[in-house]
């Protein structure tokens, strides 16, 4: 063997350390990132989760308000339910009769 085809040999097994160093170098960042990629997927889902509620609640305060009535809105209904009142109190007195 001579010198040039050591040297060669040499060359050689320095680049495949480099590069198995740089394939093991790879495959921690890859195993990195896939352990980031499930953080973010379980924290999207959480918020997904949180988002539905929140829309859900908000929902059901728009449906509960508009069953809030102003207090105008209370004396007019009590006056109207007190007129229909009467108004079946003298038909019941009539039919008394």
């Amino acid at each position: 063997m001579t010198e040039q085809d050591q040297y060669l040999i040499d060359e050689f097994k320095t680049r495949l350390r480099l590069l198995i160093s740089k394939q093991n170098s790879l495959k921690n960042e890859n195993k990195h990132l896939l352990d980031q990629l499930i953080n973010v997927q379980s924290d999207l889902a959480k918020v997904r989760e949180e988002s539905e509620l929140l829309v859900e609640k908000y929902e059901n305060l728009k449906v509960a308000k508009t069953f809030i009535a102003s207090d105008d809105e209370k004396q007019n209904a009590k006056q109207k339910i007190t007129k229909i009142v009467r108004e079946i109190d003298k038909c019941i007195a009539q039919l008394n009769v």
